[in-house]
């Protein structure tokens, strides 16, 4: 080989370094990653290879107990007193109802969704009311509170039951 062609081997093989470096060589705020095993200025070892050099990502909360979740039951079906026995479901099982179940703002709702209010709590209203829906109301839709129930709902109800024609045709049999 030449001494031209040694040149360009090198400066190839020094630029895909560069790049690994460069790819491999920062963690996501911008800070330089240690290698793994290697001691840190602080004197502290670095995480080994098998740990993320990022913060690792927010971890689901686990449901609260039912007392500590309060809850309003809504009948969006035209089954008289479908909200009635979804509440007392719920009441039973411990949760805290925080009014009496009403008729939801629209009939013919054909599937039962658990609203979770957002906010500051958004990811421990949505753990609960997760488990609500599948403990409870199997197959139920769990979605972030309509704004357009919000003004039905007292601000002190972290979960909102609509019930659909799937849990009113269970009451019937």
């Amino acid at each position: 080989m030449n001494l031209g062609t040694a040149r360009i081997v090198v400066i190839v093989a020094l630029v895909v370094a560069g790049a690994v470096v460069l790819a491999n060589g920062f963690s996501d705020t911008g800070e330089a990653v240690a290698p793994a095993g290697s001691v840190s200025p602080s004197g502290s070892a670095s995480p080994s290879a098998s740990t993320s050099p990022t913060q690792p990502a927010e971890q689901t909360p686990s449901p609260q107990a039912p007392g500590d979740v309060s809850f309003m039951a809504l009948n969006g079906t035209e089954t008289s007193g479908a909200g009635a026995a979804a509440q007392e479901k719920l009441t039973n099982a411990g949760y805290v109802s925080a009014q009496d179940a009403a008729d939801a703002p629209s009939k013919g709702v054909e599937t039962t969704t658990i609203y979770y209010r957002g906010g500051q709590d958004v990811a421990q209203n949505k753990s609960d009311a997760t488990q609500i829906a599948t403990k409870y109301f199997k197959g139920a839709d769990v979605k972030k509170l309509d704004t357009s129930l919000e003004g039905v709902v007292p601000t002190d109800a972290m979960i909102v039951v609509v019930v659909g024609q799937d849990y009113a045709d269970t009451l019937v049999q």
